[in-house]
């Protein structure tokens, strides 16, 4: 049996054939890439969400930890009180009257 003159059947129904697989395979596709694309929308979006996050924590950071320059002025402060605390301990032993022993 011929179609359309030349054609036959048993050449038609392979080429059918390879049009119905290949459309199926291109609506596959079609629907994975729309799954893919939903995926990344909403990783889109969880990424957005951990940069607000993240822009939040840096500045909570900022107001709550000290800087270096603010430690060292601590530290320099301190360090100046602890001095001037053995100066005056110091002066207080230097003034104080020195027993002798009795014998």
């Amino acid at each position: 049996m011929t179609v359309a003159g030349e054609f036959s059947l048993a050449a038609v129904l392979p080429l059918l054939g390879m049009l119905a697989t290949l459309a199926a395979s291109w609506g596959i596709v079609r629907f994975q890439a729309a799954q893919h694309d939903k995926r990344i929308a909403r990783l889109d979006e969880r990424c957005e969400a951990l940069g607000k996050e993240l822009a939040e924590f840096k500045v909570e950071a900022v107001q709550r930890f000290v800087s270096d320059e603010a430690l060292a002025k601590v530290e320099s402060r301190i360090s100046d009180g602890f001095n001037r605390l053995a100066d005056r301990l110091d002066r207080l032993v230097e003034a104080t009257p020195r027993r002798t022993p009795r014998s």
